[in-house]
């Protein structure tokens, strides 16, 4: 298992960056589609419970639609605002729901359509927050991703180092207070570094760390409540298309809660300069 983890990792880094740094926003635009709402879309149909396979197409289908039309507006400059707003409070209210774990719990395997609503919109949120900070730099996405990488490395290492009293035992019994510290610690720290290392970054080390502070925060909010979607179904996994590491939503649960305040936070310098 972990040499198998081990080599979708290096295989997935490399495939990533070379998009990122390789092709045009349109192209990737459309890598993202086939990443988030396609792979992604199928795997919410299957947390949801949707599990026709004529729905699951039409679910993706219009979910495509939905990126398109959103990558439209981003072209209009009074929709950006709105659009990163309205994901990042999402976010938000969304967090309440960890706080009950039991509300939309299902009884047997029925469908139920607000999850499937609710995953969509982050994927979403998530697919239009990345296309716009590629739009003005591929790197800035590229420190993202380092940003989300350092905090579940610190997190991972801190975990298991030091132990300590679950996060949310409920809902992800592997994870710590003290790897959430870890995580937090080593993120701010990448942050502060990476911010003078990787071009077309409009943060001083100090505000990249405060970012990377809200980052964190968001990003442990994505894994807890796809892990809890996981849990009301009894999947360990969302799917098993990357060997080793589960599905795409296991990968990009973190990464999708954080990209819209990352992308919001950017918008704010951009229209602050």
């Amino acid at each position: 298992m972990l040499k198998s983890r081990v080599l979708t990792s290096v295989v997935l880094a490399a495939l990533v960056l070379s998009a990122l740094l390789l092709l045009p926003t349109t192209w990737m635009s459309v890598v993202l589609a086939l990443l988030l709402l396609v792979a992604g879309g199928w795997e919410s149909a299957r947390l949801a419970g949707l599990v026709h396979s004529f729905a699951q197409v039409a679910w993706i289908v219009f979910l495509c639609c939905g990126g398109v039309a959103l990558i439209w507006a981003t072209h209009l400059p009074v929709a950006v605002p709105v659009i990163l707003g309205t994901a990042t409070a999402g976010w938000l209210l969304l967090a309440v729901w960890l706080r009950f774990q039991d509300f939309g719990r299902p009884s047997g395997a029925r469908f139920q359509p607000l999850k499937l609503v609710v995953v969509g919109l982050i994927l979403l949120a998530a697919f239009v927050s990345i296309s716009w900070l590629h739009f003005y730099s591929p790197w800035r996405v590229v420190f993202l991703l380092l940003i989300i990488a350092a905090a579940d490395i610190g997190a991972f290492f801190s975990g298991h180092r030091f132990g300590g009293p679950k996060l949310a035992p409920k809902i992800s019994p592997g994870k710590t207070w003290s790897g959430a510290a870890g995580g937090l610690v080593a993120s701010i720290l990448a942050a502060a570094i990476f911010s003078r290392l990787v071009p077309d970054i409009p943060l001083t080390p100090a505000a990249a760390a405060l970012t990377a502070v809200a980052l964190v925060a968001f990003s442990i909010c994505g894994d807890l409540l796809i892990s809890l979607f996981k849990r009301h179904r009894g999947l360990k996994d969302t799917s098993a298309l990357l060997p080793g590491h589960g599905g795409m939503l296991d990968r990009i649960d973190s990464l999708s809660a954080a990209a819209p305040v990352f992308a919001l936070v950017l918008w704010w310098l951009q229209i602050g300069a």
